[in-house]
């Protein structure tokens, strides 16, 4: 096992180089011939440098300076180019904050989209350029409409966008050409998109297994009988597909009960406790939402006798799914995290920069936020590097060579240049209305080993993405 500190303090950077720019293949595609077992090495996580130390007065996010600057001399863009004019860059983002099942859906990460734009204009800007955002909601069934606007709008990229149903805009999308660096992918056809790039990877055909690994250490015997409980729409049902596909390479094995509920929820769940308690199974999956359902499931399984630990992702990990477990129900619950709990900002000088940022210019705090941050770092490094003239090609070109990223320490190191994700994982459990470590057990760590990162294979996403020899989606390819 490998353990890795998020250590606090200056690291050693070129600005405003503030990336490990490892040469690979530029243009459209993705570098394919890098393993996908790449994993950062037992030192550090952090940007090549040149050995200078920042300038006292350069502002700092966690481990490298802000991508954000006045520039030297002036800008040369010809004004050809979508979206940017020598003092301007205008960008598209959004979430699903209308849909009316869940109203808010996702709208952390505009409120960090907002912040990282205005502390990136009182800095200067990208070389001097002011950025405006220009928001979209979808609303989950408005994709469509939402991504026509933003092509009509012919802005220069979409950067932290979150939209649940992001296949539907692929073909919009391709047919005007506008790259994204996303918050997050749901479908293989958009993480594997051209000219996509994604802060925290999320590809169809490779998962960060870790949780696996580690919930077979905490329970051997458990791990052997799982059964698995899915929405049945596109985004929890490839989650369920990949943990079927995947996590017995890690010692799983898994009961008859695979069950999906409607995505709209259950009147009763008791139905489905009472199938997973008759497959024998000792331990659960689930894939949704926390509220209502999973809390609505685990009171189900209080009420009927199951007490078994209930596995989930990420998504878990939000203040008002853990402060609704007033009664107990949600204890059982293990949540997986490739990013420093926000209880731990202490220790990580990046989330604590974060929190400090939301603070400062107004929104709500969430682990889609950090993630947001990620990708708008990501974007405006590429971006700043262009200098003087602005072009789409030339961020794609320095977003192809980004093959170490961890959001300047936001986040375990992956490689958004190959598309694969990160080799570590931490464990939380809910415990009472909060989170508790469980592995490792130091705060400001995480467990990393290269085998961590799995191959999948054989699911109805990786199937429908149609991936070619270099790992891009062809199902909406364009001429």
């Amino acid at each position: 096992m490998m353990l890795r500190r998020h250590r606090q303090g200056y690291r050693l950077v070129a600005v405003p180089l503030v990336l490990a720019m490892l040469v690979t293949a530029c243009g459209k595609s993705r570098d394919a011939a890098a393993p996908a077992g790449s994993s950062p090495d037992s030192s550090s996580s952090q940007p090549v440098t040149d050995g200078s130390l920042p300038a006292a007065d350069v502002p700092m996010f966690g481990d490298a300076p802000w991508p954000c600057s006045k520039g030297e001399g002036a800008n040369t863009d010809s004004g050809n180019e979508p979206g940017v004019t020598k003092d301007e860059i205008s960008i598209a983002g959004g979430d699903d904050a209308g849909y009316v099942g869940s109203p808010g859906l996702s709208h952390q990460l505009t409120d960090a989209m907002r912040a990282l734009v205005k502390k990136c204009n009182e800095l200067g800007g990208i070389n001097g350029r002011q950025i405006t955002f220009n928001y979209f909601d979808a609303g989950i069934f408005n994709v469509v409409a939402a991504m026509q606007g933003v092509c009509d709008q012919k802005d220069f990229f979409l950067v932290g966008e979150g939209w649940a149903f992001d296949s539907n805009q692929e073909e919009v999308r391709l047919k005007c050409g506008i790259p994204a660096v996303p918050t997050y992918s749901v479908s293989g056809a958009f993480a594997h998109g051209k000219d996509v790039f994604v802060g925290v990877p999320n590809p169809s055909d490779e998962m960060s297994a870790g949780f696996f690994a580690q919930m077979a250490t905490l329970f051997p015997d458990a791990v052997k009988h799982v059964a698995t409980l899915v929405g049945n729409f596109s985004a929890t049902q490839e989650s369920g597909d990949k943990v079927l596909a995947v996590a017995p390479q890690y010692g799983w094995g898994f009961a008859d009960a695979k069950l999906e509920y409607n995505a709209a929820g259950e009147a009763d769940w008791t139905p489905f406790i009472k199938q997973i308690k008759d497959s024998g199974a000792t331990m659960l999956y689930w894939s949704g939402t926390c509220l209502p359902h999973l809390q609505l499931v685990a009171q189900a399984a209080k009420a009927n006798g199951l007490n078994i630990p209930i596995v989930t992702d990420a998504n878990h990990y939000a203040a008002e799914c853990a402060g609704a477990n007033t009664d107990g129900s949600l204890d059982n619950v293990y949540v997986r995290l490739s990013g420093i709990p926000l209880e731990e900002a202490s220790t990580n000088k990046a989330t604590q920069d974060y929190l400090d940022l939301m603070k400062t210019y107004g929104g709500d705090i969430a682990l889609l936020g950090t993630q947001t941050t990620s990708s708008f770092l990501l974007w405006a490094t590429a971006s700043q590097q262009c200098g003087a003239e602005l072009t789409r090609a030339c961020v794609l070109a320095n977003l192809a060579k980004v093959t170490k990223w961890t959001g300047h320490g936001i986040h375990a190191e992956d490689n958004p240049s190959q598309n694969h994700p990160s080799s570590c994982n931490i464990v939380l459990k809910i415990e009472g209305t909060g989170y508790k470590r469980v592995a490792p057990a130091e705060v400001g760590t995480y467990e990393c080993k290269p085998e961590w990162i799995a191959k999948v294979s054989g699911t109805r996403a990786l199937a429908a993405a149609l991936l070619d020899s270099n790992r891009i989606s062809q199902a909406f390819a364009t001429k």
